[in-house]
């Protein structure tokens, strides 16, 4: 029971084994289709992705101040303790900051000269 002719069946048969020019157009259509979409989300999406990066790095450096501005507090938070309740502790700040001296005593500073950038003549 052959419904086809030799050369008909031939012709079909070469049909079926070669890519049919609108089945590939129709494969590109859909990827470009498909490329389109994720290139429309990229679009869409990337000021919200670098927003996040951007808030994402000042947390990170706040997060470093805050490290360091605690450290500070505590210096100070020591020293306050320091200034109310250990007199020599103040003794000593009221002689180096304020040059404050005892009745009779005589302080003498002795001073590096500074020789940074400058050269020594012979």
């Amino acid at each position: 029971m052959n419904f086809y002719d030799e050369e008909e069946y031939a012709v079909r048969r070469r049909r079926r084994n070669e890519p049919d020019f609108w089945h590939l157009l129709n494969k590109v259509i859909t990827v470009l289709v498909i490329l389109g979409f994720f290139i429309c989300i990229a679009v869409v999406f990337y000021p919200a992705w670098q927003r996040r990066e951007d808030m994402r790095s000042r947390v990170v450096a706040l997060q470093k101040q805050m490290v360091e501005k605690t450290a500070q507090l505590q210096a100070d938070n020591r020293q306050i303790e320091l200034l109310r309740n250990d007199p020599e502790y103040v003794e000593t700040i009221a002689r180096d900051r304020i040059n404050v001296m005892k009745p009779g005593e005589t302080i003498f500073r002795v001073e590096i000269p500074r020789t940074i950038g400058t050269s020594v003549q012979p």
